[in-house]
């Protein structure tokens, strides 16, 4: 297979990270516009506000209640109600929604709407900006959580290099620009405009992952031969297996079991009951007695992966190799699972009366049962939550608190960071440098420190500016290195054995993620008080 597919796939992967943090990051990226935005919507310069204290803290507002909306939305989308939604159509009508909340924030100083309906507004449109994120996120971490780590890894570096991005394209804007009333409305201009424009792009590419070959290898919804249409809400209906028919020899899984000397492992015999009276019964049957007469016996009884075979023409290649091997008496247990998940697809499709179409990912999901899968990967959840609620205890609220009266340490320091938090996650995609799995979560504890540094740096116990920055450094590498990992690492659990529960798996961690920083948030808003 070319290596143009995969490119793309990866490009999707980035502009999806870039995209599901845009609208947060527009915000705190850009302090100065926000802390100024009431002069905005009275038109003139030096406007005293109605609610000073509210237009002080309007990023830590902002934040929280994005935040909290994410953390309240994100949950939901692992209901069975939402899991019969595509994942296409959910990515997109939340790149709506996101693109709504930026025009809204831009649009009203041109309208010069009261300060009252601006607060209402802001905070509308922050709660609807963070319910898209929500679903916008977590639909992601099911898209790519069956693909390989790299595809996780550049959707996680994507959304810190929103950040970074977005700092880079103020601090231009500050360097090139006077400090002025209307050179304000025209860097917001600018400034927005661009991020709309990240989203429309990572839209547009979402939909081309239709026609990409290597998507549809790892992402069941886009091999499915129903139109994106048809395909937008799929309720599971119950499938009939090979057991829902009377096998026409109902001594046959025993007398499997005593030529193989009662040596076969209740993998296989489970699969033995289940034989049926179809047109391929006498295919199965030969298939398994191929197995137990090479006394391979350690078949393990898993779902098939369906990333291996990507189209119909591959289904029938490997199904016609596999008797071919069986005849020749060589057929391995792995061998085995492969043609039974083939078989069963036939049969379901014959009992349903249906064309083999294959499940879509929202249909293999509601078949996935949450508690086993939380069961498997709780470590992995709660390193995702304690990094994620510690970076937000002190980001972005207290950081700025050091002097959050000038434009360029405001701007500087979230760009120190968003960098850090940027090469932490690029570093992330270099497997040599991946710890054990047990350790990661006793780092994520251990950067509870940097709240009390930072803390300390708001109060000025800790003088000059320089230390903030290098704390923040520090905090970024961190949250970007550890955090990654605890989401890559989520879905590659070795005791998730299918697609659907590796889906199901990067979902939960990524809802731990928004809880976290939810969390955070909430805390950070009764610390930051004091410092002003």
């Amino acid at each position: 297979m070319s290596k143009l597919p995969q490119l793309a796939m990866i490009g999707t992967s980035l502009m999806v990270g870039l995209t599901m943090v845009m609208g947060i990051n527009a915000i705190n990226s850009a302090p100065s516009f926000m802390l100024n935005y009431y002069e905005y919507l009275a038109g003139r310069e030096g406007a005293k506000p109605r609610s000073p204290v509210f237009w002080k803290q309007i990023l830590n507002f902002y934040t929280v209640v994005t935040i909290v909306a994410q953390a309240v939305h994100e949950p939901t989308n692992l209901t069975s109600f939402m899991c019969r939604f595509s994942l296409l159509f959910r990515l997109e009508v939340s790149c709506a929604l996101m693109i709504i909340e930026l025009l809204v924030i831009l649009l009203m100083p041109h309208t010069h709407v009261s300060e009252y309906s601006a607060i209402a507004a802001l905070m509308i449109v922050a709660y609807l900006g963070g319910a898209a994120r929500a679903y916008f996120e977590n639909t992601g971490y099911a898209m790519f959580g069956p693909c390989p780590p790299v595809m996780l890894s550049g959707m996680l570096v994507g959304s810190a290099l929103a950040g970074a991005l977005l700092s880079v394209v103020q601090i231009v804007l500050l360097a090139s620009m006077p400090s002025t009333y209307n050179a304000g409305l025209t860097q917001s201009l600018i400034y927005f405009c661009t991020a709309i424009g990240i989203i429309c792009i990572s839209g547009l590419l979402l939909t081309l992952l239709l026609f990409n070959p290597f998507a549809r290898r790892y992402i069941a919804e886009f091999r499915s031969h129903r139109s994106p249409w048809a395909n937008i809400y799929r309720h599971r209906k119950t499938v009939k297996t090979l057991s829902g028919k009377s096998s026409a020899q109902p001594g046959a899984s025993k007398s499997y079991s005593e030529a193989a000397g009662g040596a076969v492992d209740a993998g296989a015999q489970r699969y033995l009951d289940n034989s049926s009276s179809s047109s391929d019964a006498e295919d199965e049957r030969e298939l398994h007695e191929a197995v137990l007469e090479n006394g391979d016996h350690r078949c393990e009884d898993v779902l098939f992966d369906d990333r291996e075979y990507a189209n119909r023409e591959e289904r029938e290649a490997a199904a016609a190799k596999e008797a071919r091997r069986a005849a020749d008496g060589k057929l391995t247990c792995a061998d085995l699972n492969e043609h039974r998940s083939l078989s069963v697809e036939k049969a379901a499709a014959h009992d349903e009366g249906e064309v083999d179409e294959g499940l879509t990912t929202a249909e293999l999901l509601q078949e996935v049962k949450l508690w086993p899968v939380i069961k498997k990967i709780w470590p992995m959840m709660l390193t995702c939550f304690l990094t994620f609620g510690i970076t937000y205890l002190i980001y972005p609220g207290i950081m700025l608190a050091v002097d959050s009266s000038n434009d360029w340490y405001t701007t500087l320091i979230m760009t120190v960071y968003n960098f850090a938090d940027l090469f932490g996650r690029i570093a992330s995609m270099w497997k040599r440098l991946w710890p054990p799995r047990n350790s990661i979560l006793i780092v994520a504890i251990s950067r509870i420190i940097f709240v009390l540094l930072i803390v300390l740096c708001a109060l000025h116990k800790i003088p000059s500016k320089v230390p903030p920055y290098i704390f923040a450094a520090l905090m970024g590498v961190s949250n970007g290195f550890i955090g990654t990992l605890s989401i890559v690492y989520s879905p590659e659990t070795p005791s998730l054995t299918t697609d659907g529960e590796r889906a199901m798996a990067g979902q939960v961690t990524g809802a731990c993620l928004l809880i976290g920083c939810a969390v955070g948030s909430l805390v950070q808003l009764a610390l930051v008080l004091p410092f002003n």
